[in-house]
C-alpha cells in the first residue's frame, strides 16, 4: 500500500477498471495524523505551500489498497499565487481508498 497526498484527484489516477475509489470525508485532525508519512504528489503551488511540501506534477497510478488523502477548497477556488487561506475559504479533506470493484 501507498499513500499519497494530493490536492486534486481523478479517476484517471486508479490503475485498473476492476478497482474503485472509496472516497470520504475526515476532519483536520484525522488527515494531519494520516499525512505524516505520504508521499506529496501536490500540483497546485498554492497548496504545496499550505502543506508545507514541495510542489510536484509526477503522474501517479492507483493501485489496489492505496490511499489518497486530497485536500481541497470550501467557499471557492484558491488562487495559484496564495501564500494564505484567504478570507472565505476552507480547507476541506477526503480520504480517497482504492477497492476491489464490487459486481
Amino acid at each position: 500500500m501507498v499513500k499519497y497526498l494530493l490536492s486534486n484527484f481523478s479517476l484517471d489516477m486508479v490503475d485498473e477498471k476492476d478497482y474503485t475509489p472509496l472516497v470520504q470525508e475526515i476532519s483536520e485532525e484525522e488527515f494531519n495524523n494520516l499525512k505524516s508519512d505520504a508521499i506529496a504528489v501536490v500540483k497546485h503551488p498554492a497548496f504545496a505551500r499550505l502543506l508545507h511540501v514541495p510542489m510536484c506534477k509526477q503522474f501517479i497510478q492507483l493501485q489496489k489498497g492505496d490511499m489518497a488523502l486530497v485536500v481541497g477548497t470550501d467557499g471557492g477556488k484558491l488562487d495559484y499565487n496564495a501564500r494564505f487561506l484567504p478570507e472565505g475559504l476552507s480547507l476541506k479533506y477526503r480520504k480517497v481508498e482504492i477497492v476491489e470493484a464490487s459486481v
